[in-house]
């Protein structure tokens, strides 16, 4: 028999997974989040968003982040990110992974639509991110010169970092 607290984990992971599928994110990267199965996400896909979700290979590469645009893409999700947790953890908030992921990439997604530019990062490139920045294979680095946050691959952190559009205009000028 089922109790109460069960009842209440499995609607909390069945609301997350939904809210998961509604933002985009793939069947496979659902599942993890959740602990709900393929099959069951599958048929949940069809209906909460009305069509079957989206196939294709997963993001697996750090490279894809510290390409010029994409690099401001995923270090302003990151930024939001990094401060969605401090401020829930200042705030003694329960960390739950997939509304930070969520809530973070809601408020990159509302920055970049206001800003009217195409949105580059992706609900599962945006998972990867974060995979990437708790195995540490990725680092935030601020900008000596514009002081700016952004991405960089562990290998190539320096004391004295420059973004890619500074060391451009350190160039051109």
């Amino acid at each position: 028999m089922a109790t109460r607290r069960d009842l209440m984990g499995q609607m909390h992971s069945l609301e997350n997974a939904i809210s998961l599928l509604k933002l985009g994110l793939r069947v496979p990267l659902v599942c993890e989040m959740t602990r709900l199965s393929d099959w069951f996400i599958r048929k949940l896909a069809l209906e909460a968003c009305g069509e079957a979700p989206p196939k294709g290979q997963l993001p697996n590469s750090e490279l894809w982040y510290l390409r010029g645009r994409n690099n401001l893409h995923a270090s302003l999700f990151a930024s939001f990110y990094v401060s969605l947790k401090k401020a829930w953890i200042a705030a003694g908030v329960p960390i739950d992974a997939s509304k930070l992921l969520i809530q973070a990439f809601q408020q990159y997604r509302s920055v970049i639509e206001s800003a009217g530019l195409p949105e580059v990062l992706t609900p599962d490139r945006a998972w990867w991110l974060i995979k990437s920045l708790t195995i540490p294979q990725l680092k935030r680095a601020k900008c000596e010169y514009c002081e700016g946050h952004y991405l960089v691959h562990i290998g190539d952190l320096v004391a004295k970092h420059r973004c890619n559009r500074c060391s451009s205009l350190k160039k051109a000028g």
